[in-house]
């Protein structure tokens, strides 16, 4: 498998892309995430087997290749994802500091995409992190695709 890109966040009060959009909020646990940030997948250069489009009015980072890894780095004590969801989505690997690969199914039976927000650790020590993100051939039986459509990262900050 290859890194295809690399999302930074120096967490040190840099955190000029984060979005502060209070729909997004509703999304996510608030007891998990009472400090959130959000952060748009907006890389400075192309990344092989991901691509920038618009959804809902929005720019997200849409992966259908199975294999190409995304990487975000950030400091906290949680962290998840938004995507937007429909019956295209497939289910997609991550993977935190170098454990394991969990899987993710993001797929939802409603042909519109539906924006919904996915925790994917909150026990976290307060230290910096890196989190992988890989769309897999693996799909729901249900769905017709195996794509991945990446809103925004988001982390709890303390």
């Amino acid at each position: 498998m290859r890194i295809v890109g690399i999302f930074l966040l120096l967490v040190l009060g840099l955190t000029t892309q984060a979005q502060t959009d209070q729909k997004v909020s509703t999304l996510i646990d608030g007891k998990d995430f009472p400090n959130p940030v959000f952060i748009s997948p907006d890389p400075p250069k192309p990344i092989k087997g991901w691509e920038m489009t618009n959804v809902s009015e929005e720019n997200v980072l849409k992966g259908e290749y199975p294999g190409e890894i995304i990487k975000f780095r950030f400091k906290g004590t949680a962290v998840g994802i938004l995507v937007y969801s429909d019956n295209n989505s497939g289910i997609v690997e991550y993977s935190l500091d170098g454990q394991p690969w969990f899987e993710l199914d993001v797929y939802s039976n409603k042909p519109a995409a539906t924006l919904k927000g996915f925790t994917l650790d909150k026990d976290l020590k307060h230290r910096k992190h890196t989190l992988q993100i890989r769309v897999i051939e693996k799909k729901n039986p249900e769905s017709s695709g195996s794509s991945i459509t990446l809103r925004s990262f988001y982390f709890n900050k303390e």
